[in-house]
């Protein structure tokens, strides 16, 4: 074990399938056999641009499932790495420590057949649940937290804005938890291949914007639309979570605003997810990993990385889960 194959990003459209040596767990770390690890529009987006937190090079990939090398148990991983002693770590919202450093951002990620963590780090998964679903668990674990913000329980009504993978998560998330959950998705292509996981799960469209006030509404989508009309569909008292954020925030009318203060509205916003939302994803996983596995567009290797980055970026793809076993890969 002196070496590995890794997909570094060089710099923004560069990708490069490098073999490197092995790395070594320092203290309090664990070496990790990579089985899968997913690609999501975060990924693309680095890879495509860049990214605020990323440093190059770069093996990227945060969404791991894998083996301990030590002693062959599956895991999967909590991709951050927080000092542990500030408030927010303290208070267990690890997920907002200023000193965060985020696996496939600030380290090395998971695109790689091996990679180091730190062993607090590890959530083990049951026998039941297969690696290629197992390595949902993070962007799943980053929906439940979004749950939880917008304080949302059973009977409540929720909108989701977006039909992509991390919106249809969101949707398996809420309607785990009793909430009674819409999406809308302007994009027909996108909106047609959740239909079996959406049908799976019984999540209403919002295709005619008929559906009551909601309780609730998430954005799994960037643009500001999703802000001023979402708020609109809002009850009072209700709660708009900014999920993900909003690329053209400044084109919000301020008549909207108002809107937040006469009725009373409630905004919020939630970030990433802490370890205990991980294994809240695990097990919300091995009782649904029959819906989830519909998400998976395809498994790839390593070489095929670069095109599913770009087709990610189309809009049109749910999920790609890339299998660092190249031998076992399925048929598609």
């Amino acid at each position: 074990m002196s070496s590995m194959r890794c997909l570094q990003l060089i710099k923004p459209v560069s990708l490069s399938l490098v073999e490197k040596p092995a790395p070594q767990p320092e203290d309090g770390e664990v070496l990790l056999r990579v089985s899968n690890c997913a690609l999501c529009r975060t990924d693309a987006k680095m890879f495509d641009r860049g990214h605020r937190d990323l440093t190059l090079p770069r093996v990227l990939g945060h969404e791991i499932c894998g083996f301990e090398v030590a002693a062959g148990k599956r895991y999967v991983v909590w991709p951050g790495v927080s000092c542990g002693s500030c408030i927010q770590c303290l208070n267990g919202t690890e997920n907002l420590c200023r000193q965060m450093q985020i696996l496939g951002f600030h380290r090395d990620g998971g695109l790689a057949d091996f990679v180091t963590v730190p062993e607090h780090s590890l959530i083990p998964i049951p026998d039941n649940l297969p690696d290629r679903v197992a390595c949902l668990a993070e962007p799943l674990a980053c929906t439940v937290n979004a749950i939880q913000q917008a304080n949302l329980d059973t009977g409540n009504k929720l909108l989701i804005y977006g039909a992509g993978p991390v919106g249809l998560l969101m949707a398996l998330a809420a309607a785990a938890a009793g909430v009674e959950t819409w999406i809308a998705e302007q994009n027909l292509c996108k909106f047609q291949r959740s239909e079996p996981f959406r049908r799976s799960l019984n999540i209403h469209t919002d295709r005619n914007r008929a559906a009551p006030k909601f309780d609730a509404v998430i954005n799994a989508a960037p643009t500001s639309e999703t802000f001023t009309v979402g708020v609109k569909r809002l009850r009072a008292g209700g709660c708009f979570c900014v999920f993900s954020g909003l690329t053209d925030a400044a084109a919000i009318p301020a008549k909207i605003i108002n809107e937040i203060h006469y009725r009373q509205l409630r905004v919020v916003g939630a970030y990433g997810c802490t370890s205990a939302q991980m294994k809240d994803a695990v097990e919300l996983l091995s009782n649904f990993h029959k819906d989830v596995s519909i998400m998976i567009e395809q498994q790839i290797g390593l070489d095929q990385v670069r095109d599913a980055l770009r087709q990610i970026l189309t809009g049109d793809k749910l999920k790609f889960v890339v299998d660092l076993h190249p031998d076992n890969l399925p048929i598609m």
